[in-house]
């Protein structure tokens, strides 16, 4: 084996190294600010089988997981891998992944069951559906520096009724600042962004649909006002 080849296998092996000490004190960091907010479970939620083995989109580094936090009156279900380092450092070095992460904080007292049927329930599906469009999304991270606040649709989801349009239409606010949880996370890299998703009722989705990016902020700013700021209530009033 020649010098060169010896030299390019210690690199990459230095670079594996890397990314591994990166992943872990991503995962460390991400779960100790959590525990700052409420009760984060000692396991993760995760797939038998990643999707991605499957045709679905890759994240940074393969691994899909998500968690739970438990607060005194709501639970949180946060992405936990978007933000991790890329598997291969020389494409894209010194980037924490995608760089953001996101969240979903609702009033279901169903969300403090076993673990093990977390991944069934309707917050967890619009959570993972939209960490998946993430992954596939080139840079979403743009969109949010560009826009604090953004909106998605979605179809066929099993949220409450009152949230669905009669097109089947499911609308949901993200970037809508909490008074609890921050903004961004400083990570091994870089800081990230975390993003919170907030269900729309049918008229609020049509605002922002009508109003494009000023009526996405005058709502964030309503749900401000309101109080009910980023959390999903499975049970409230239109704002619009």
């Amino acid at each position: 084996m020649g010098y060169l080849s010896l030299f390019l296998k210690w690199k990459q092996k230095k670079q594996e190294k890397e990314v591994e000490r990166v992943l872990w004190e991503s995962i460390s960091k991400r779960k100790v600010y959590w525990n700052t907010i409420g009760h984060v479970d000692g396991d993760v939620l995760t797939h038998l089988l990643n999707p991605m083995f499957f045709g679905g989109p890759a994240w940074p580094s393969g691994r899909q997981t998500f968690i739970r936090v438990q607060k005194t009156e709501t639970v949180i279900l946060a992405s936990d891998g978007l933000s991790h380092p890329f598997q291969l450092p020389e494409e894209k070095s010194q980037r924490q992944g995608k760089g953001l992460e996101f969240y979903i904080e609702c009033d279901d007292e169903s969300l403090r069951g076993p673990l093990s049927d977390i991944q069934d329930h309707w917050a967890f599906d619009l959570l993972y559906q939209m960490s998946q469009n993430a992954a596939a999304h080139p840079n979403m991270l743009e969109l949010f520096m560009k826009h604090d606040v953004l909106s998605i649709e979605f179809t066929d989801l099993d949220v409450p009724p009152h949230f669905v349009n009669k097109n089947g239409d499911i609308g949901v606010l993200l970037g809508v600042q909490s008074p609890s949880v921050s903004t961004s996370l400083s990570l091994p890299y870089e800081s990230i962004k975390l993003i919170s998703m907030k269900l729309l009722t049918p008229n609020e989705l049509d605002y922002v649909r009508e109003q494009g990016a000023q009526g996405r902020r005058q709502l964030a700013e309503t749900f401000q006002l309101s109080k009910s700021y980023h959390i999903t209530m499975t049970k409230r009033e239109s704002l619009i």
